[in-house]
């Protein structure tokens, strides 16, 4: 097992053990709704354009439609949020797909419970990209080979899909380095030549491209259409001890994810409200794709990339892994 893998593995055995031994690991006052009573729920998000569908839930009143207090609680990525659901202490999380596909192959107790994010069909609609310096030395894909790309987490979805994507153009994918830096400071690195490269995701691709960099390879898309980049997670403890709650939340998230689709200008607006991109930004960025579908065949194939990858020895059973 890659020592990266092994050190974030004993992390979440860690956090689930917390959870199988003590109350006091997690909050007792949230989470708790019984039956159909009222429920507050602490949701790890990231703040990145993505999770605009739960913010405008909250503000459109879907979740208090079903009875839910809604408190977003913000990471740095899906292999952060992990540890925090398992542990409790976060009732719901949103994750980039990988980071639950190696949890589920190490048996800790996730399961999907709604779809998050997808990469939309074709590059045109791509909201990622791997970004380089326009008056840089990278002036086409090889020219990466051996160069260090900056990921928000290590061994996560970004690094998945850059080789995914690389490795059509020929990229020798096993030279390349990969260093965390958190999405907010991709763009900076890049400028300050800290990386060759970075997995920029909006609302920050469209400020770098603005900027000093220019996009490469839109690495979401070309690894698969409407490829499913992130979902909502909890853990199997809370989805058998509060199933009718992890419903309300489905269904009020369904309506969010929906809404948001059909209301491009109210996401831009929301968007004002939990990252730190000024309202001109906002107007410009491209906006994710929405589905309720969780679109399971790309799940599958992020599945088969990482056990190629060699981020999970074994793929997980997704009957297990997605709620249904």
């Amino acid at each position: 097992m890659r020592g990266g893998v092994g050190l974030r593995v004993a992390a979440l055995l860690a956090a689930l053990a917390c959870a199988a031994g003590a109350a006091a690991c997690g909050d007792d006052d949230d989470g708790g709704g019984g039956g159909g009573g009222p429920a507050t729920l602490n949701v790890g998000v990231i703040p990145i354009a993505d999770v605009a569908p739960l913010y405008l839930g909250i503000d459109k009143g879907f979740f208090k439609e079903q009875q839910l207090t809604i408190k977003p609680q913000l990471a740095e990525g899906g292999a952060a949020i992990t540890p925090a659901v398992l542990s409790g202490d976060f009732q719901i999380g949103f994750s980039n797909t990988i980071s639950l596909l190696i949890a589920a192959s190490e048996d800790l107790p996730v399961q999907i419970i709604s779809q998050g994010v997808l990469g939309g069909k074709t590059e045109k609609e791509a909201w990622a990209d791997l970004l380089v310096l326009k008056d840089g030395p990278i002036k086409q894909p090889k020219d990466l080979e051996g160069k260090t790309i900056a990921v928000n987490t290590l061994e996560n979805i970004c690094e998945v899909t850059i080789k995914a994507s690389l490795e059509k153009d020929g990229v020798a994918v096993d030279t390349l380095k990969f260093t965390e830096v958190p999405f907010p400071d991709m763009n900076a690195a890049l400028e300050a030549g800290r990386v060759d490269a970075a997995c920029v995701v909006e609302p920050f691709v469209s400020q770098g491209k603005a900027g000093a960099a220019r996009g490469i390879a839109p690495f979401y898309v070309r690894t698969a259409p409407d490829l499913t980049v992130a979902t909502y997670f909890t853990s199997t403890q809370y989805a058998e001890q509060n199933p009718e709650v992890v419903d309300r939340f489905v269904e009020a998230m369904s309506k969010s994810l929906t809404y948001a689709q059909s209301h491009p200008d109210e996401v831009r607006q929301v968007l004002l409200d939990y990252t730190e991109i000024p309202p001109e930004a906002a107007e410009q960025i491209k906006l994710p794709v929405w589905r309720t579908d969780l679109n399971e065949p790309t799940i599958e194939k992020l599945s088969e990339l990482s056990e190629k990858y060699g981020l999970i020895e074994e793929q997980p059973d997704l009957d297990e892994l997605i709620r249904e």
